[in-house]
């Protein structure tokens, strides 16, 4: 489907009916370079996750994610305290 549609005064813009029955009526608003889009939002926070990076999680539990999401950013504190300035 495809359908122009414009923000109204509060910048507001409507999601068609059949986008709504189809996706839900919770989005994500994505920046990307030159473009917006919009990325529904399940009800479960975790399968929306899933769903929008693939297999990248597939066989771990939530304990293990958040453990490797802190370690990675442990390693990038420590990194960016010890890497001597240009």
């Amino acid at each position: 489907m495809r359908k122009t549609v414009e923000a109204d005064d509060r910048g507001r813009i409507v999601i068609p009916h059949r986008i709504r029955k189809k996706y839900g009526d919770r989005y994500r608003i994505i920046e990307l370079d030159g473009r917006v889009e919009l990325i529904p939002l399940k009800e479960d926070p975790i399968e929306g996750l899933r769903d929008a990076v693939g297999d990248a999680f597939d066989g771990k539990s939530i304990a293990e994610i958040k453990q490797e999401a802190r370690d990675a950013a442990r390693e990038d504190a420590i990194q960016e305290v010890t890497e001597p300035e240009n």
